[in-house]
């Protein structure tokens, strides 16, 4: 063999050497890529459930927050989501107040151990949520949960809007519901699928308040039993019958606190503002206005309030200056006749732990509107004159209340109750209503549609409003 073929064969060997060497480079180069993207792709799953662990935490607290616990603050120990043997993720909450009644500081954090056996956390992330008590509706000018009742007794019952989750029953033909929108989302199961049924009539208003209406809009969940119009529409009704698309109103739960921060204080005076002193009382009687809880923030009757929990108002004037909390019942012993004025234009809760007995109620002329919240169950004392509960019971004064509309937990009933205006209450909102008003004496049962009716919240519930990573 020549010196120039050993010359040759030699570069041969060396080049394969270094393509050798290059290609193992680049083998391994790839394999500590592929390892480098493979721990990089981890760690993002990690990272990922971390957060998903935090998201379902806050989400875990809304819920709870949302099934009435509006004292929960959070989790004790951390709550494990799942766990496989390569690893586990578990949350912890921590539930604040926030700047308001109405607002709350959610922080979750999600945790991830690896292996799942670990005790030390691989990734942890934290989120805050700003969670609010809003509002997806406002009440209407009749709004019942389950029934609107209406005995024969009645005669004209005008309202601007009529909202019922069950249905609404007139006994006599002499009852004549008049209203601009009737809105009822299900059926009397013993009258062929009413949902608005009974011998009475129904009317279209001589005026509307929104303008271009001209006929009333009737949209039920079944039939309109009441005929005419019946599920058709006509020159005065536009019928919307067997509708499935309506939905029902969840709560019309109002808790205080939705209006009355930790700004407000306790009365210096206590409940005895509104037992003592010459009428008109001002409530509160004396201080800074926002001294308005009898006797406290907290919950249910007192039995320091009034006699053993029962305040009587007699017939005297109340000026209400503020936002109000009462923990007892409104003249639970003996009803009484009381009259309430707002002194300004911005509405104003009355809240009351209890129930209301009103004998009959008035506002003073160019009152603000005001709204009475009661919490009281049913009393069995008006089980023989309400039959579907009466927490809130107007007797049978005589009623000239326009600027006052009353939300019950329970029932509202009007019992032989009497009127002295034309527009003689500002509505009612229960979960059932039972009407058994007099007739024409002078009056009719007329809500006057001027009510500010939109500022009163229905479907209230706790709704993320800001979220940021921690």
């Amino acid at each position: 063999m020549s010196i120039r073929q050993r010359q040759e064969e030699g570069s041969i060997l060396v080049s394969i050497i270094i393509i050798a060497i290059f290609l193992t480079f680049v083998v391994s180069s790839l394999l500590v890529l592929a390892n480098s993207n493979l721990t990089r792709a981890k760690g993002r799953i990690y990272l990922l459930q971390a957060q998903y662990a935090a998201e379902s935490g806050a989400d875990a607290a809304l819920a709870k927050l949302n099934e009435g616990n509006g004292t929960y603050t959070g989790t004790t120990t951390d709550v494990q989501m799942f766990t496989y043997s390569q690893y586990k993720s578990t949350y912890a909450v921590t539930v604040a107040a926030g700047s308001t009644g109405k607002e709350k500081i959610v922080t979750a954090t999600g945790k991830v151990y690896v292996p799942a056996t670990s005790t030390t956390p691989r990734v942890v992330r934290s989120i805050e949520v700003t969670v609010q008590r809003t509002s997806s509706t406002t009440t209407s000018s009749f709004l019942s949960r389950n029934i609107i009742l209406v005995d024969s007794s009645v005669k004209d019952l005008q309202a601007k809007d009529v909202y019922v989750n069950g249905y609404i029953q007139m006994n006599k033909n002499t009852n004549n519901l008049i209203a601009e929108n009737i809105t009822v989302a299900d059926k009397n199961t013993g009258a062929t699928n009413c949902s608005i049924g009974g011998s009475g009539k129904m009317t279209k208003p001589t005026s509307f308040t929104t303008p271009g209406q001209t006929k009333t809009n009737i949209t039920v969940a079944y039939n309109n039993c009441i005929s005419p119009p019946g599920n058709t529409t006509n020159a005065n009704f536009n019928v919307s019958a067997n509708n499935g698309t309506i939905t029902k109103i969840q709560s019309t739960y109002i808790p205080w606190a939705q209006f009355m921060d930790n700004s407000y204080q306790n009365s210096p005076g206590g409940c005895n503002d509104w037992t003592t002193g010459a009428s008109p009382r001002s409530i509160p009687s004396t201080g800074n206005t926002k001294k308005t809880h009898y006797p406290d923030s907290s919950s249910n009757i007192a039995a320091t309030c009034g006699t053993s929990g029962d305040v009587s108002l007699g017939s005297n004037t109340y000026t209400i200056r503020d936002h109000v909390h009462i923990r007892a019942n409104l003249c639970a012993a003996s009803a009484c006749s009381p009259t309430f004025n707002n002194p300004d234009a911005t509405l104003k809760y009355i809240f009351v732990e209890g129930t209301i007995n009103f004998d009959s109620v008035t506002t003073s002329v160019g009152s603000g509107p005001i709204v009475f919240v009661t919490y009281g169950a049913d009393p069995a004392s008006k089980a023989g004159s309400c039959p579907l509960g009466g927490s809130i019971y107007i007797g049978s004064g005589t009623t000239n209340a326009p600027d006052a509309y009353f939300i019950a937990t329970n029932g509202v009933c009007l019992d032989k109750s009497k009127f002295g205006s034309a527009a003689a209450l500002g509505g009612f909102s229960g979960k059932n209503i039972y009407i058994a008003t007099n007739s024409g004496t002078p009056h009719d049962l007329h809500l006057d549609p001027l009510f500010p009716t939109d500022q009163i919240p229905v479907d209230l519930a706790w709704r993320a409003a800001r979220y940021r990573r921690l």
